[in-house]
């Protein structure tokens, strides 16, 4: 979701150091933060202190939480340019679309919400819905059998715009789309090898699923 649907970094990364310094430790660039967005969020947080305990990573993950849904507003959390179109797109091809996040599962459903998207995704999850987090794939097995979708008898498709992302999906046996315009940028995902094609405008991604769409 952050990063390939919505744009939270400033909001997030706000939240990260206000947790930070209630917890007594340094706060970070924003240049931290990115680095640190392929992990879910308590060891997001645990990996900017630079400690390696649970409690206390679990305990910082979950006042990040509570702040920062309580703060979301479809201004601070916006859409990034043409994704409402392309939604809007795939809804009338009754294409099934859902959301998986390393975010929390309340996080998730409360930018859905503030976009008035909640009715457009089948499922909106985050990492505490899934049995284990990305890059393991079970979040995505467990969403496309709810869906009753077959990845070996359909064209199944993850997008995202971490390496963790292009994991997940491989291992899931979907097609594994990056996306360039999140906190990382095209190059990098391209090197990482995470992925099966990697795109830096919306309107490329939208191209490619209309594609998708027609030759399944």
């Amino acid at each position: 979701m952050d990063g390939t649907l919505v744009s939270s970094t400033s909001l997030a990364h706000e939240a990260s150091n206000a947790v930070l310094q209630k917890f007594g430790f340094r706060t970070i660039s924003r240049e931290e933060y990115g680095q640190g967005t392929k992990f879910t969020t308590p060891v997001r947080l645990a990996w900017h202190a630079g400690i390696k305990d649970d409690d206390k990573a679990q305990a910082m993950g979950d006042a990040f939480d509570s702040s920062i849904i309580d703060l979301v507003t479809a201004d601070n959390v916006p859409m990034f340019q043409g994704m409402r179109q392309l939604i809007d797109g795939l809804l009338k091809l009754d294409i099934k679309i859902a959301i998986l996040s390393n975010a929390s599962g309340g996080y998730v459903r409360r930018v859905a919400q503030k976009h008035g998207m909640s009715s457009m995704f089948r499922i909106q999850w985050g990492a505490d819905d899934a049995l284990r987090p990305k890059p393991h794939p079970d979040g995505l097995l467990s969403i496309l059998e709810r869906l009753k979708v077959d990845p070996k008898a359909s064209r199944t498709v993850y997008i995202g715009d971490s390496v963790s992302d292009g994991k997940a999906a491989r291992s899931a046996g979907m097609t594994s789309v990056g996306v360039g315009w999140g906190e990382n940028k095209k190059e990098v995902l391209m090197d990482s090898g995470a992925f099966d094609i990697v795109f830096s405008q919306v309107s490329q991604l939208d191209q490619f699923l209309l594609a998708a769409h027609r030759n399944k």
